[in-house]
């Protein structure tokens, strides 16, 4: 449990109390004598059912674009073309982000939409909001393109 917490940046005592709060809720379960702890099967449950409801935030890497990675990547398009004249970006960035938009938006149009290129521009768009220091959307890209 220690090891855990060190992890995440907690002491011995927060690490201790985390545990606690996980063994109370009955999410994890004290596995050895020395303090060793694991997911306890409603954890595991859990766990899966968290990895699930993010799989349908990620792109994947099938191609030609299923129609569930066409929803997600339109989800995602008409999330950061909301946001995009909100944000004050300088103009060569906002240039740069709109023409990788386009670019998605044209394997968008086409028959056989391309996976390989749609992760390249959103790759693109999150190096841009890396270098732009736009977190929110750094992180909705990377969750995107896990």
């Amino acid at each position: 449990m220690y090891t855990m917490g060190e992890t995440v940046g907690l002491d011995r005592e927060d690490s201790a109390r985390a545990a606690e709060d996980l063994i109370a809720k009955g999410l994890v379960e004290i596995r050895t004598l020395s303090g060793g702890i694991g997911l306890s099967e409603e954890g595991a449950s859990l766990l899966a059912e968290t990895d699930e409801s993010h799989a349908a935030d990620r792109l994947g890497t099938a191609s030609p674009l299923s129609p569930p990675q066409y929803e997600v990547v339109e989800r995602t398009l008409t999330r950061l073309k909301t946001d995009l004249g909100e944000r004050g970006l300088p103009f060569e960035t906002l240039s740069e982000m709109i023409a990788d938009i386009r670019s998605i938006e044209a394997q968008l149009a086409s028959p056989k939409a391309k996976t390989m290129i749609v992760r390249a521009c959103f790759g693109s768009l999150r190096d841009a909001a890396r270098d732009a220091r736009q977190t929110e959307w750094q992180q909705l890209l990377e969750r995107l393109l896990a």
